[in-house]
């Protein structure tokens, strides 16, 4: 699909709404509708009507608007996968110290 030559809705326009359409979202950031509508997007999501075969996008107007601005943050996988490691790495540690101190007291150690 090619980009809209339509001129570009202005943030007034894009934040009143409940849920931008594909074709909006795509002229507001200046993107294919194609592009908008396949794949993850930080800004919204697509899911599948298995009966019908349809799609349905949510795109959320705020999202969409920090995505233009340049102000929504955004992670590859890579970068959540390993945050989300270090995170149980450092829980899992807290508790084995906390284990390892309980038996030590238990068996007449030093706190």
């Amino acid at each position: 699909m090619r980009k809209s030559k339509a001129a570009a809705p202005t943030d007034e326009v894009i934040i009143v709404l409940d849920n931008v359409p594909v074709e909006l979202a795509a002229q507001y950031i200046k993107q294919s509708t194609c592009t908008v509508s396949v794949g993850w997007a930080p800004f919204g999501f697509a899911s599948l009507n298995e009966k019908t075969g349809t799609w349905t996008y949510n795109i959320s107007p705020g999202l969409l608007i920090a995505y233009k601005r340049g102000s929504l943050p955004m992670y590859r996988i890579d970068d959540i996968q390993r945050m989300a490691a270090d995170g149980i790495t450092r829980i899992i540690d807290q508790r084995l110290t906390a284990i390892n101190r309980a038996v030590g007291i238990l068996a007449g150690g030093a706190s």
